[in-house]
């Protein structure tokens, strides 16, 4: 995620970053050199979020800056080192994305248990860092989540229900907690969710979603949940999207998309779901992506991207 001053922090499974110990999670600084910056997590780290200075992470450790810290941890910006903030005992599974909004962080994974019995969704205060009393309860994994614009999220993943009710692979909590009737209905997993405007892209594993087949990509109205008529239909799994202006960028594990051959990259026209010319050719698949003014980055298992030699990121 990106540090606000034109650097990045990082997290994944690295124990090594520039030559120099960093165990999990490193702070790069914004012309490419090592922050000093070092938490050390001893566990690997899923996701991040950063919101007044403060840098929270989530995933399968149990301690990180010398503090045990289950799954979820709060850490300075500028230091590194954790908050007093504890969340709540993690007892089993990991934590795969969380988000920040008002007093609440949302966590969301394949934990089962959290505090109360709360499996797989979690809404945790940021001040007392107990549960609150409305969560997400969805009885599968959760892969991705984005903030709908309202105080709500759409949430993808590998469920079936949520809160008691039938939502295949997605769905869009209210503010308060509740349910909306927001159902595009997919046949398979979701990876990946980006929201522009009034578009809720997503990516996947999916055939159909929105009334529509649609394979592994689709565009959806944010209100309606039904397909619109954006349609690149690659020929494998989306893991990651980033959008920015009239480009969705692609990442995954596709060698074909938006009518030509891209291999695990791709940057498709937002109105007309054609590949643009852009074509960085990575040997590998895409797991994550982000984009900066002119710049994209990506992250993953390849080792060259447009002929060079680059190392996963």
């Amino acid at each position: 995620i990106s540090d606000g001053s034109g650097g990045w922090y990082i997290g994944g499974d690295f124990t090594q970053v520039g030559g120099q110990t960093r165990n999990r999670l490193a702070r790069i600084n914004s012309d490419g050199s090592l922050h000093a910056w070092n938490p050390d997590a001893d566990g690997t780290v899923n996701t991040l979020e950063l919101n007044s200075g403060v840098v929270y992470a989530g995933g399968a450790f149990n301690q990180i800056g010398g503090q045990a810290r289950r799954k979820v941890a709060a850490l300075d910006a500028a230091t590194g080192a954790p908050t007093a903030w504890i969340g709540p005992d993690l007892i089993n599974g990991t934590i795969s994305t969380l988000k920040r909004s008002g007093s609440s962080i949302y966590v969301c994974g394949n934990f089962s248990y959290m505090g109360p019995d709360e499996p797989y969704g979690a809404a945790i205060n940021t001040s007392t860092g107990a549960p609150n009393l409305a969560y997400l309860n969805p009885n599968g994994n959760v892969r991705a989540a984005i903030a709908d614009g309202s105080g709500g999220w759409y949430i993808g993943g590998e469920f079936t229900q949520v809160g008691g009710q039938t939502r295949n692979y997605l769905a869009r909590i209210n503010s308060d907690g509740s349910l909306n009737a927001w159902n595009p209905d997919a046949n398979s997993h979701v990876y990946t969710l980006a929201l522009s405007g009034s578009t809720v892209y997503v990516g996947g594993a999916f055939g159909y979603i929105g009334g529509q087949s649609r394979s592994y990509l689709a565009a959806l109205s944010a209100s309606t949940g039904l397909a619109t008529a954006w349609n690149p239909s690659p020929d494998y799994f989306v893991h990651t999207l980033a959008v920015s202006v009239s480009t969705v960028y692609a990442g995954g594990l596709f060698t074909y998309i938006g009518g030509q051959a891209r291999n695990y990259l791709a940057a498709l026209n937002a109105t007309t779901g054609l590949a643009t010319a852009w074509n960085p050719s990575a040997n590998s698949f895409v797991n994550t992506l982000a984009v900066s003014g002119s710049t994209v980055y990506a992250g993953g298992n390849f080792t060259t991207v447009g002929g060079q030699y680059r190392g996963s990121i």
